[in-house]
């Protein structure tokens, strides 16, 4: 009997599903677009209902492809967006919707935190958010029996195991000590919570149980299949398809652009914390993408990316003068131009809302070059993907403004990375090299246009200028 993997990925604007062979080949895949809830100004929540509610429609569908059957489903592993807390009861109920790693009401919360903790910690953790529900959503604080994250959700929901990553353990903040790969008792009491609270620790691609008797007859799923704890999103995106081996650099593009490093081979970090020396790095800021790009499709009233790609390639490099600079993450109030602040500049009269896109997607690609020039190791392959990378004049543009070759695959994706991870985890997979000469040997190198690229060597140089001059600007505090 052929034998399955099945990758599920929580994004912010939707989730995403794959269903692959153990070669990596893809049968099927799924996607459900959801929206961010937004009460009040700093606020984003999500349903946990309606994330697995989305898992169960991508299950049926796998499920009803005739050649594909319950039993042939060997592993299960689920990523997503992290550390958004997600509380649920004693019995496994949902407390209240997940508060998402974005949502940055917790201000009160955060300044006591980093009062107490040595090490600073940012709205992007979930320990904020946590004293946010007991101070101010008591009843709700009183019926927690655990929080997890997105994918620890569902593994839960999938086998009635709470557990959670090393990886999204260290997001909590503060709390976890990754030198003994165990939770921090005192730390944590000393915020008046109970260490009880905080799930199970497991490594990414451990087996934590099979798919238990209820699931099974909830989804259709057997109870042979066996689950793996999961991952954030940033280290399965490395394995499906980003930075999946030593000296590899990913230019994700997806709602926010992400850069990572793979120092090692992550093989020799999949079950142990993911970042760090001889590991995976973060190289740069993380900037605005997807969010950017559709906010201004949405604008010009565009349906669809290929009425915009389609004018690309009839636009001079430097885009006649207009400049663009995504925001960045993680900016605060604090901020001269404030958390999500973009800037178009030398607008004029000659210029189309093909030239806003072409600037737009400029300014971005300098922004991966910016990370890729400042960083300090040495990089012998550059890879691409997420939706933004799913364009031929996109992935084009970068090359040319990058100046080097970058790698793409089409079926990269973070859902088809946490795919492997579970086959891999299963034993389903026996070696790791089957991701590197199998599942990816047959990607395709886009090479720079020679004379596109001298014409951006010149225009980074200008580009570098302004964006020093911008950071001169941000650093001023902004006056009330």
């Amino acid at each position: 009997m052929k034998q399955y993997l099945i990758g599920f990925d929580i994004g912010t604007l939707s989730s995403k599903s794959v269903l692959t062979d153990l070669d990596g080949n893809i049968i099927s895949k799924f996607q459900s677009e959801h929206a961010i809830e937004v009460k009040h100004a700093g606020w984003q929540e999500e349903s946990m209902e309606m994330w697995w509610d989305e898992f169960k429609a991508a299950i049926q569908q796998f499920l009803s492809i005739e050649e594909v059957t319950a039993e042939s489903i060997t592993a299960i592993g689920v990523t997503g967006l992290i550390p958004a807390m997600c509380p649920v009861t004693e019995n496994g109920s949902v407390v209240r919707n997940a508060m998402l790693h974005t949502d940055v009401r917790a201000e009160e919360e955060l300044l006591e935190i980093n009062e107490k903790l040595p090490v600073q910690i940012t709205h992007g953790h979930m320990l904020p958010k946590i004293l946010w529900v007991k101070k101010h959503e008591l009843e709700n604080y009183q019926k927690i029996s655990k929080v997890m994250v997105p994918h620890g959700f569902i593994a839960y929901k999938l086998t009635g195991k709470e557990t959670i990553d090393y990886d999204a353990a260290s997001m909590i903040g503060g709390v976890f000590d990754e030198e003994s790969l165990s939770w921090k008792p005192e730390v944590i009491e000393s915020f008046g919570l109970n260490p009880e609270i905080l799930p199970e620790l497991n490594p990414a691609n451990g087996v934590i149980g099979s798919v238990s008797a209820a699931c099974a007859a909830e989804t259709g799923l057997s109870e042979k299949t066996k689950v793996i704890t999961g991952v954030g999103d940033t280290f399965a995106s490395m394995l499906g398809g980003g930075a999946y081996n030593a000296k590899h650099f990913m230019i994700y593009l997806g709602t926010s652009g992400t850069s990572m490093y793979a120092e090692g081979s992550p093989k020799e970090y999949v079950a142990c914390p993911h970042y760090g020396d001889g590991k995976a790095h973060f190289a740069g800021r993380i900037f605005s993408f997807g969010e950017s790009i559709l906010h201004l499709r949405n604008n010009l009233r565009y349906d669809n990316w290929d009425d915009l790609n389609c004018h690309l390639d009839e636009i001079e490099p430097g885009t006649e003068g207009l400049w663009y600079f995504p925001h960045y993450k993680l900016q605060t109030d604090a901020s001269f131009f404030g958390p999500d602040a973009e800037f178009m500049m030398g607008y004029r009269g000659c210029h189309t809302q093909f030239h806003w896109y072409h600037a737009m997607l400029e300014g971005i690609a300098y922004n991966a070059r910016y990370n890729i020039v400042n960083f300090s190791m040495p990089i012998e392959q550059i890879n691409i993907f997420g939706g933004g990378a799913n364009s031929k004049e996109i992935c084009q543009m970068f090359a040319d403004i990058i100046g080097r070759d970058l790698h793409y695959n089409p079926k990269s994706s973070t859902a088809l990375g946490v795919a492997f991870l579970a086959g891999y985890g299963s034993g389903a997979i026996k070696v790791y090299k089957e991701l590197t000469d199998t599942w990816f040997g047959d990607s395709t190198v886009i090479k720079p246009n020679h004379e596109r690229m001298k014409k951006y060597e010149r225009l980074y140089e200008k580009y570098e200028e302004l964006r020093a001059q911008i950071m001169k600007l941000d650093s001023t505090t902004k006056e009330v």
